[in-house]
Parts: C-alpha cells; structure tokens; sequence
C-alpha cells in the first residue's frame, strides 16, 4: 500500500479519493457476496433455533425427572466406595 508523504491537501485529497475507490471496489467485489453469504446462513440458524426452542424446553423438564435419581445413586454409590457392580451369586 503507498504511503503518502506529500502534505500538500491537493495530494492528500487525491490520496484519500484513490483509497476510497479501492475500498469500494474491494468491498463490493469480495466483502459484500461473503456477508451475503453470512446473513442467509444466519437466518437459517435462527429459523433453526426457533425450531429447537421447544423442543429443548421439553428436555429440560424430562431431564429434571433424573436429577434425584442421579443424587441418590451417587450417594449410594459413595457409601459402597464405588463398588456398585452386582454381586454374582454362585
């Protein structure tokens, strides 16, 4: 990229109008198609997680059912060391 070293604002100017042509051509050319790209992805995404909502709403509260089941167990399993295996009988 040029650096500019002239002072004078005729230069400057003309500098500054160069720099914002490139940075037009470059953000049409290759930034614009890719955010594109980017907010269609997203509206997926969201469409997705409108889907999943419920869905995860419904598993937390099933999932809820298993947290004594799970208390208990470890309590259990901490009083038997951790030899929770079923005996085999002979």
């Amino acid at each position: 990229m040029k650096t500019t070293y002239h002072f004078d604002p005729g230069a400057m100017r003309t500098r500054f109008q160069h720099l914002r042509a490139d940075r037009d051509r470059i953000a049409l050319s290759d930034v614009e198609p890719l955010r594109k790209q980017m907010d269609d992805i997203i509206a997926s995404i969201r469409e997705l997680e409108a889907e999943l909502k419920p869905i995860d709403a419904a598993y937390r509260e099933k999932r809820q059912a298993l947290v004594p089941i799970d208390k208990e167990m470890a309590i259990i399993s901490r009083a038997l060391k951790g030899e929770t295996a079923p005996i085999a009988e002979a």
